[in-house]
């Protein structure tokens, strides 16, 4: 066992848990090495039956202390949460640590889940051996953090690094989190299917699932981006428009923090390769006050958070390959 801030940390087994606002990611390392992982979708009933969900993982695997990733901001001593705008039910004060440790009888750490992601990329993928960086992550709406002199600022409560609540189009769509125009509001994985949705239904089509023929299955972010590579000139506007925005935050945050890597990774962040050719003139724009940015792709794909839930449990860093794919220096 590991002394920290919040207790004794097990520095063996543990299972890391990525709460997300459609899919639950989960990983169990041990001995410094990734044993098994897998995906669930997320209940949409409430926080109860999300601990049932993790209870029951955790049942079928042998580990000392689960971390817990989430979307949104946590009470003062990180026990329970307060505002989580994309996940379904009444998470306001919900004691999710207390609940689970019940349900499992293991320890229960929580952080933000681009707080995981970041910890996860600073320590085993992209950002390594980088100590200044901004962190974006892509998935049913956008999340990011802050790494400065080699950690990732959290602060009380979890909220440091809120970009995807950063205003991107004032007086635009209401947000989850009750702002209007947030830039998750025009570049989230949720406001990309549902432009993408919008603009199917203005044709009077829907969106086809290739392998039944049905025409009525939801529009996805993975639908948007295959339509703008075959052409689509209206799906290439929504990517612009994100990329647009993307790259006007992102450039407002660098120039404020004075730095220049950007590390970019989520379930959604395959539709930036679309995004970045209208991203890098926003960021170009700022190469006079910050110098030239560099843009990473996340090295460790869609379980970065749970990765990171997992080191946040416990005392010792995952082994990973060391390839740092970059996306490119603008």
């Amino acid at each position: 066992m590991v002394a920290t801030g919040s207790g004794t940390r097990p520095a063996g087994s543990a299972l890391g848990v990525d709460i997300g606002g459609t899919n639950i990611k989960w990983v169990h390392r041990a001995d410094a090495a990734v044993v098994a992982r897998g995906t669930l979708r997320t209940p949409a009933a409430g926080p109860a039956q999300v601990v049932a969900a993790i209870a029951e993982i955790a049942a079928a695997r042998t580990v000392e202390a689960i971390g817990v990733a989430l979307p949104g901001h946590l009470s003062p001593d990180l026990r329970s949460t307060t505002t989580i705008p994309n996940i379904d039910g009444d998470w306001q004060g919900f004691p999710l640590a207390d609940v689970l440790e019940r349900a499992t009888g293991k320890p229960v750490l929580l952080m933000n889940d681009a707080r995981a992601f970041a910890s996860a990329e600073l320590a085993l993928g992209s950002a390594r051996g980088h100590s200044d960086v901004v962190f974006m992550t892509m998935g049913t709406g956008i999340g990011g953090a802050i790494a400065l002199g080699g950690t990732v600022l959290r602060g009380s409560g979890d909220k440091i690094g809120e970009i995807g609540h950063m205003t991107a189009a004032p007086g635009g769509d209401r947000c989850g989190c009750g702002a209007r125009g947030c830039l998750e509001t025009v570049a989230g994985g949720r406001a990309l299917a549902t432009a993408w949705s919008r603009a199917l239904a203005s044709r009077g089509t829907g969106n086809e699932d290739r392998s039944t023929g049905n025409q009525d299955r939801s529009a996805t972010p993975e639908d948007l981006v295959q339509a703008a590579r075959s052409g689509d000139t209206t799906a290439r506007k929504i990517l612009d428009t994100a990329a647009t925005a993307v790259g006007t935050v992102l450039g407002s945050v660098l120039a404020q923090l004075g730095l220049s890597t950007v590390v970019v990774g989520g379930g959604v962040a395959p539709a930036f390769d679309m995004m970045r050719q209208a991203v890098e003139p926003a960021l170009r724009d700022r190469r006079r006050l910050i110098g030239p940015v560099t843009l990473l792709a996340a090295a460790l794909g869609p379980y970065a958070g749970a990765m990171g839930a997992t080191l946040n449990a416990t005392a010792q860093p995952l082994a990973v390959p060391s390839a740092l794919p970059r996306l490119s220096a603008i």
